[in-house]
């Protein structure tokens, strides 16, 4: 009788394990819209938020070639032979647009997961975005944001399409790498008129943007850079020639350099130029661990 027992127990134990994996796997397979709480890498916080006028420029990383068929953190499947990226703060999912500032090299690329750990960096490209991007574990890029999807849009989709893996970038396997030292592979709207053309520099939401137009692979001369850091900035020359001379002690190949915007000066605290990016990669590293967690990389156009 005992055993009778404990078979039915097993079965029925086997049963509701079975139920509840099943409903897990659906779970963890809807993809979602997701912003997330604030969180922290070392002594950094990050607030992820919505940004329609999102602009940084820093250093990309890449995927490690081991990771694929992996769940994002929108839940979204990640593939390394498809264009996505990971960011710290943009809302899952969204749309930007990456250039490469080596080589010119620009597209629009989906970020679906959050990313990298590590506050040296600002983005995660997965290994077919650094591919068409030229790029090699790491390198020098602008992100520009694009498009934002709203929950409600989000909702819709899910419902409409199963697979939103590619809602808003055109499929890139067969796009083959480019030859040429200019080339837009993407088809271009003529512009009818002023009303148009003004239409099209605002953000669109993405079920009304083109299929053609997701990739958007554009290679551009770049004008020759130099790579700094940017320390602080101050609104009077005293209080940052004094931090300057405070700041020696750290790092001494600093300079000042005046900004005007709108009428208005500010007295940026910079490294002069550095010789690449790994030199910017440990000098940043040095001054955000003293303290300095607003240190940045930034670009400036040679003259």
């Amino acid at each position: 009788m005992r055993k009778i027992i404990f078979i039915y127990f097993f079965f029925v134990l086997f049963f509701f394990c079975k139920i509840s994996f099943i409903f897990s796997e659906e779970t963890i397979t809807q993809p979602q819209y997701v912003i997330g709480k604030p969180y922290k890498i070392g002594k950094i916080w990050y607030y992820p938020r919505e940004n329609y006028l999102y602009k940084e420029i820093g250093i990309a990383t890449v995927y490690s070639q081991i990771f694929d068929s992996i769940y994002t953190k929108n839940r979204e499947k990640y593939y390394r032979d498809k264009v996505s990226a990971a960011h710290k703060t943009l809302p899952l999912p969204s749309i930007v647009r990456i250039t490469n500032l080596q080589n010119g090299i620009s597209i629009n690329v989906r970020i679906n997961d959050r990313g990298p750990k590590d506050n040296l960096r600002i983005v995660k490209l997965s290994r077919k975005a650094a591919e068409i991007l030229e790029i090699i574990d790491y390198g020098l890029v602008e992100i520009r944001i694009l498009s934002i999807l709203s929950k409600q849009e989000y909702k819709r989709i899910r419902k409409e399409k199963t697979d939103i893996s590619n809602e808003n970038l055109e499929k890139i396997d067969d796009l083959k790498k480019p030859f040429v030292e200019s080339e837009n592979l993407i088809e271009e709207k003529k512009v009818v008129n002023n009303k148009e053309k003004n239409k099209s520099k605002k953000l669109l939401p993405l079920q009304n943007r083109n299929k053609k137009d997701k990739l958007n692979f554009k290679r551009n001369t770049i004008p020759p850079v130099y790579l700094k850091i940017q320390i602080a900035t101050f609104n009077n020359f005293p209080d940052a020639s004094d931090f300057k001379n405070k700041f020696k002690k750290i790092y001494d190949k600093i300079v000042i350099s005046l900004n005007i915007i709108n009428n208005h000066k500010f007295y940026n605290v910079r490294t002069v130029p550095l010789k690449n990016i790994q030199e910017a990669e440990q000098i940043l590293s040095i001054i955000q661990k003293k303290g300095y967690k607003n240190a940045k990389t930034i670009i400036e156009r040679k003259k």
